[in-house]
């Protein structure tokens, strides 16, 4: 727990964790690092993906990458990773047509991201 406003909802190995801000309007999911906030989000299921991103990756930067900008590591990385970081930054239609592909090729990528956080989260946790 960090304050009354704020619960840890998922905590991670490294550090990281997702936490959700209480607030009067919507409740916001935040994905923090031991340095601080790292992102924002209005939904849990975005801050998970972006947690997910982020473990496969490795982590990233995203200052001065502008509203439409892709981080580095990002930007060279398979397009799974690519059509992903698009969806949950702006939005599933967006990454759609910057891939010129059918919105279910961009799910099927988020979930392919999913699965291998998963895949890179329990062989982290086996060697323990």
């Amino acid at each position: 727990m960090t304050d009354d406003s704020e619960t840890v909802i998922e905590a991670y190995d490294d550090g990281r964790r997702i936490v959700r801000e209480a607030r009067d309007r919507p409740d916001a999911y935040h994905f923090d690092g031991p340095d601080g906030r790292i992102a924002s989000f209005d939904l849990p299921e975005a801050a998970r993906l972006y947690a997910d991103l982020y473990a496969i990756t490795g982590g990233f930067d995203e200052s001065q990458t502008g509203r439409r900008g892709v981080p580095p590591r990002i930007a060279s990385a398979d397009k799974a990773v690519r059509m992903t970081y698009l969806a949950v930054r702006l939005s599933v239609a967006y990454a759609a047509a910057a891939f010129e592909v059918d919105e279910s090729v961009v799910s099927d990528a988020v979930n392919a991201v999913h699965a291998r956080a998963d895949d890179l989260r329990s062989g982290e946790a086996e060697n323990d």
